[in-house]
C-alpha cells in the first residue's frame, strides 16, 4: 500500500511540474494602432512581433480623420488570444451591420458579436458620427483568428449601395511564456 501511495505522489508531482510552464504564460494586452502604420499599401506582417498578422486588409487610409485599415479585416494571433476588440468607423453615410467573429484553433467560431450602426445625416434616427468599439470581451475558448465584416442595410443617399469602413485599432490579449 505504501508503494502505491508513493507512486501516486510521484505521478502527481510529475503532472504538477509539467503543468507549470503553461501556468507561467503571461497575459498581455496589446493594441495594433494604425496611426503607427504607414499610409497606403499595408504589410500584413506589420504587427507580427506584437502577435498579430493580418490575412485580410491591405490598405491604410484616412476614415473620419484617422488612419485606419480599410475593411473587411481578418487576422491571425500568435500564439493565441482570449479577447479581441476593434475600433471602427464607416467611410460613407448610411446604416450597416458590423460583425466581429472569433475563430478557435480548430476553425470553430468561439464568439461573435454584431451591431447595427447608423451614421447618416438624412436619417432621422442617426447615431453619433465617429469611431465606435465592437468588443467580444473575454472569450471562453482560444482565439486563433478573427474577422470583421459588414453588411449594407440602407442609406439616404441613393448612390451609396455599400459602406466601406476603417479599423483604427485592434486590441487583444496575447499569451506568451
Amino acid at each position: 500500500m505504501a508503494r502505491i501511495v508513493l507512486v501516486t505522489s510521484t505521478i502527481l508531482a510529475v503532472l504538477a511540474s509539467s503543468a507549470l510552464p503553461a501556468a507561467a504564460a503571461e497575459i498581455h494586452e496589446v493594441s495594433a494602432d494604425f496611426s503607427t502604420a504607414p499610409q497606403g499599401l499595408f504589410s500584413t506582417d506589420f504587427f507580427k512581433q506584437n502577435g498579430l498578422s493580418f490575412t485580410q486588409g491591405d490598405f491604410v487610409g484616412f476614415i473620419q480623420g484617422r488612419p485606419a485599415l480599410i475593411g473587411p479585416v481578418a487576422g491571425r494571433f500568435t500564439p493565441w488570444s482570449s479577447r479581441v476588440s476593434v475600433e471602427l468607423a464607416p467611410a460613407e453615410q448610411g446604416t450597416a451591420e458590423y460583425t466581429l467573429t472569433a475563430i478557435g484553433v480548430s476553425g470553430e467560431v468561439v464568439a461573435a458579436k454584431s451591431t447595427i450602426a447608423t451614421q447618416d445625416e438624412g436619417e432621422p434616427l442617426t447615431g453619433p458620427t465617429g469611431y465606435f468599439t465592437l468588443d467580444l470581451g473575454n472569450v471562453a475558448g482560444d482565439i486563433k483568428y478573427f474577422t470583421l465584416e459588414n453588411r449594407f442595410i440602407r442609406s439616404s443617399f441613393p448612390q451609396i449601395t455599400r459602406i466601406e469602413f476603417g479599423v483604427a485599432k485592434v486590441t487583444f490579449t496575447t499569451h506568451r511564456s
